[in-house]
């Protein structure tokens, strides 16, 4: 039985075989026939660290003392990278997109990812491939295998220089961010993507330069280090206007605007005391592309009580503020 799979899953697997023999360089052939062939995934790796093992253990007794610790660095850092591959494979095995097809293949233009994608990511990714940032880099190969051209490579680079203490203020102020997503369709590929409209650490009525967001672990130093790295706009007081009387939905028969905050899904609705014709104004620091690219695999934090400020700052502005597709309360 012929088993038709998606445009997205045929491309999926077609960019998990390029990386694989792009990226990894001991039987790379074994692997992607094994991987098509639908062998355990746990062998495939088992085979293939067998063979680096091997591999560093003849080049070892060839080559002289330094030679041998040259090559033991290099073999180790390859090992770094391929773990990092079979990590980023595992995360598109487990989203459900990386069967490879059953039946001939689809041409899809600017569906591949770039070979100059492919070698900044072996080069940024060589010397952070442990912790935090290991996992970091897993989920933006992931995501490029899915999507090609989801991260660019300003992306990478800016990833490739961030300490961990930056890396943790990002994930702080991606846990306090606001904004506005909604699907497109792509260009290219023509699939739907997920479109990040707005993103921005939100001032909340004060002013971010003083320092209004220090309880919340983003005093106005951080936000600096922040901007030094490239994740954030300088201005700090720039906003975004939310046009409440165009519709993007409707929820009991109300004009809804998409919204997110803390990784979830909300609607804002006019109050019965918003002004008609009124603009919905957010102030505070925007992120930048590179940012905003990051935004889609770092994991946020709940926070109950910076929510709650959230809501009652829309309220002052007659606003309401339910989870999509609830009716506010």
């Amino acid at each position: 039985t012929v088993v038709r799979r998606t445009i997205p899953a045929i491309r999926a697997a077609k960019n998990t075989a390029r990386v694989l023999r792009r990226l990894t360089s001991v039987g790379t052939d074994t692997l992607v026939a094994g991987l098509e062939a639908g062998t355990s995934w746990f062998q495939l790796k088992k085979a293939h660290n067998e063979r680096l093992v091997a591999q560093l253990v003849e080049l070892s007794n060839e080559q002289s003392t330094v030679s041998a610790k040259i090559a033991e660095r290099l073999i180790e850092e390859q090992r770094r990278i391929e773990q990092l591959v079979f990590d980023a494979v595992e995360h598109v095995r487990s989203s459900g997109s990386s069967a490879p097809p059953e039946e001939e293949e689809l041409e899809e233009p600017g569906a591949e990812i770039d070979d100059d994608w492919i070698e900044s990511f072996r080069r940024e990714a060589a010397d952070r491939s442990h912790g935090d940032m290991r996992e970091t880099f897993a989920r933006i190969l992931a995501g490029e295998i899915r999507e090609p051209g989801m991260f660019s490579i300003k992306t990478l680079r800016t990833v490739g220089a961030l300490s961990q203490s930056t890396a943790s203020l990002f994930r702080r102020a991606a846990s306090l961010r606001v904004g506005m997503e909604v699907v497109a369709k792509d260009v290219d590929s023509g699939s739907d993507r997920l479109l990040v409209v707005d993103a921005r650490i939100p001032a909340l009525g004060g002013q971010l330069g003083n320092n209004v967001l220090s309880e919340e672990g983003l005093g106005y130093d951080s936000l600096i280090e922040l901007t030094e790295n490239g994740l954030l706009h300088p201005d700090y007081n720039s906003w975004k206007p939310y046009n409440l009387t165009m519709p993007d939905t409707r929820l009991d028969n109300r004009v809804a605007l998409p919204f997110v905050h803390q990784g979830q899904n909300w609607v804002l609705l006019p109050l019965a005391s918003f002004k008609a014709g009124s603009d919905l104004k957010l102030h505070g620091a925007m992120f930048t592309s590179v940012g905003r690219e990051l935004l889609h695999i770092v994991d946020v934090e709940s926070d109950s009580v910076f929510l709650e400020k959230v809501r009652g700052y829309l309220k002052r502005q007659h606003v309401g503020m339910a989870p999509f597709p609830s009716s506010p309360t």
